[in-house]
């Protein structure tokens, strides 16, 4: 089921028994000032609070789903601009992984990207049964044990002076030559890390056919990466306000903050070319990477500059979009909350700036604004049932 289907059918279920508890409640107080007014013509009744504009929403029902508010306060926030970037390897360690013979690559267990590795270690054999670049190596071991037979034969008979030295310096050439054509690698078709590092990519799939001398993996022994992220031309003037950086990795949930990551700006303001070429300026940072972030991922980041001092802002997640209208959830009263209409500013990627539509002091929804928003349909409250009176 959708889990947005069952969060509203949750909801719902909740909604309808608070719903009728409350109502009922609101019954016997209603016979009961009805009663007492009977008794005491001469006291005026209390107006009736107004609950038109309110979603009921039971605070047991709300902590079951997540529903926090907080108290809205200005603050500094810093300006941010939405930009696209990339993930890049630093410096020029980098080693690559070849296949020494011909064939089929089966990686060895545990090979990812990201995966730490040691100089030596195993990263792959190659097959090479049935390949001719695998028949020639075997070939090539045949004719160096043959020499490898024909020299040991011929050392103590020279050693005697019954053979020339013509002839057994002509064995000890066969030998060397042999020796160089065979490679011990190929025929055991295993290929190893030369230096220790991060495996970062792999240039060829599990099972896939492969020449001998091809890239099959590559070693990154920096732990560090970088962060290129292109900044539009029409920023360039506030480039070098930018110290920060706020990263969405595609394939996380998770933001990363550079500067609390342990990573910082590694360039200057950057330089465009003179022509005007592009759209867009790259802006450098340099983090660390513990094997979470892969070389050649896009992502979006958020560059942030000099802050701005009494700024509201709430979390983006406690922002809810409607047919292009944008609200937030107040909390007017214990278990009643009423939809603001709000206009959003800039954003860091975290928080979102509120230009107007509510002010410091209100009592928010920052989070579980959606169970806020299903409570605000109402769809499964029995008719008969509603708070709107």
């Amino acid at each position: 089921m959708n889990n947005k289907i069952a969060l509203a059918l949750t909801i719902g279920l909740a909604l309808a028994s608070g719903a009728c508890k409350h109502n009922h409640e609101d019954h016997a107080a209603h016979e009961h000032e009805h009663d007492h007014g009977h008794e005491h013509g001469a006291e005026v009744a209390a107006p009736a609070h107004d609950h038109g504009s309110e979603i009921m929403l039971h605070d047991e029902v709300a902590e079951r789903f997540g529903v926090t508010f907080d108290t809205l306060r200005a603050g500094t926030f810093h300006e941010a601009v939405r930009a696209t970037g990339r993930i890049e390897l630093t410096g020029s360690e980098m080693a690559v992984v070849s296949a020494p013979t011909s064939g089929t690559v089966h990686y060895a267990k545990g090979i990812n990207p990201g995966s730490d590795v040691r100089a030596g270690a195993t990263i792959a054999i190659i097959d090479s049964h049935g390949t001719s670049g695998g028949d020639a190596n075997a070939a090539a071991k045949a004719a160096l044990d043959a020499a490898k037979r024909e020299l040991d034969r011929l050392t103590p008979l020279y050693e005697d002076r019954l053979v020339t030295a013509s002839d057994y310096n002509a064995a000890v050439s066969a030998y060397e030559q042999a020796k160089a054509v065979y490679s011990p690698a190929a025929l055991s078709g295993r290929a190893s890390a030369p230096i220790s590092g991060v495996l970062t990519h792999l240039d060829a799939a599990e099972g896939q056919f492969v020449e001998t001398g091809a890239p099959i993996a590559s070693i990154s022994a920096s732990k560090t990466v970088n962060l290129r992220i292109d900044l539009p031309r029409k920023y360039l003037r506030n480039a070098a306000s930018f110290s920060n950086a706020i990263v969405e990795i595609p394939y996380s949930d998770t933001t990363i903050d550079i500067a609390s990551a342990g990573g910082k700006r590694s360039s200057g303001a950057p330089t465009p070319d003179s022509n005007g070429a592009t759209a867009y300026v790259p802006v450098y940072f340099t983090m660390p990477n513990n094997g979470e972030l892969t070389p050649g991922t896009s992502f979006t980041a958020y560059l942030t500059g000099a802050p701005r001092e009494n700024v509201v802002t709430v979390p983006t997640g406690a922002i809810s979009e409607q047919q292009g209208n944008y609200f937030v959830y107040e909390r007017v009263h214990p278990e009643a909350y009423a939809k603001r209409r709000v206009e959003l500013g800039a954003s860091d990627g975290r928080s979102v700036e509120i230009v107007s539509g509510i002010h410091p002091g209100a009592v928010i929804v920052m989070s579980g604004a959606t169970a806020v928003r299903l409570a605000e349909t109402g769809s499964a409250i029995p008719e008969g049932h509603s708070h709107n009176h």
